[in-house]
């Protein structure tokens, strides 16, 4: 799974609670912003119990409130995903650019990569993985994709490296650590914020220079305060995004 699925098992992992009242099912496991699937125990019991291999004890039964084989089918799928351990990427998944970009393909996509000129459209998620895994943002969970001319500095240099070589459809893991200020936002205010106001119902926002940019108070306040506060060292300044490309819109050509 990606970062854009974690919080759609979660939500699954929560519904299955609510089907057969119990939260024997930990969501705290599944809140690690770098996501590598790994068969655990419970996922096994799951799959075993639907093959009527071993008596399922976990699903407490009121004579009054019994579960329908429907509903105990529908929740062991559901648990057999949300199950699921999730551990860290290991460092060698990495590959690393001239520049120190991390990157890690998780699905590769098709056709031709973008060219400079090109308009592209993304999904991304990010956190601050080295100071407390903070969600920055997700677009996917809202529909609203980032576009930004490639080439045109619109995006911060991490985005726009990462996306030149992907193709539609492709998702890339991109690292961008605290070490490499240039490739992250700028850490000088004056030079991330314009004067311009972004609009927003949760309070004054004002629009980033180069994206992409939290739609979310939260988010923003958590990407600031790491790239705000002097005392976090570099590890703790890192942050991880997943992109998805959506689609490229070809340049005019003159």
């Amino acid at each position: 799974p990606t970062l854009c699925d974690c919080e759609a098992i979660m939500q699954a992992t929560m519904n299955l609670s609510a089907v057969s009242g119990t939260s024997r099912v930990s969501t705290q496991r599944l809140t690690c912003p770098v996501l590598k699937p790994r068969q655990s125990r419970a996922s096994t019991k799951a799959l075993s119990a639907t093959s009527n291999t071993s008596t399922i004890s976990s699903v407490p039964v009121d004579g009054q409130a019994a579960l329908s084989r429907r509903q105990l089918g529908l929740g062991l799928c559901i648990a057999g995903i949300a199950t699921q351990i999730v551990q860290p990427a290991n460092a060698d998944d990495f590959t690393v650019t001239k520049s120190g970009l991390r990157v890690l393909d998780i699905r590769p996509g098709e056709g031709s990569s973008p060219e400079p000129g090109d308009t592209v459209v993304v999904h991304w998620s990010g956190y601050t993985k080295g100071y407390q895994g903070k969600r920055i943002d997700n677009t996917s969970t809202r529909d609203e994709p980032y576009e930004f001319v490639l080439g045109e500095h619109q995006a911060i240099a991490a985005f726009e490296e990462a996306v030149t070589t992907m193709k539609v459809g492709g998702i890339r893991r991109v690292e961008v650590r605290g070490e490499i200020p240039e490739l992250s936002y700028p850490r000088d205010r004056s030079q991330r914020f314009t004067n311009e106001l972004v609009p927003s119902k949760e309070g004054k926002i004002y629009r980033y220079r180069y994206g992409p940019q939290p739609v979310e108070l939260g988010g923003q306040r958590a990407l600031d305060f790491v790239l705000d506060n002097a005392t976090l060292n570099d590890l703790n300044r890192t942050l991880l995004f997943d992109i998805k490309l959506l689609a490229v819109r070809k340049a005019r050509k003159a």
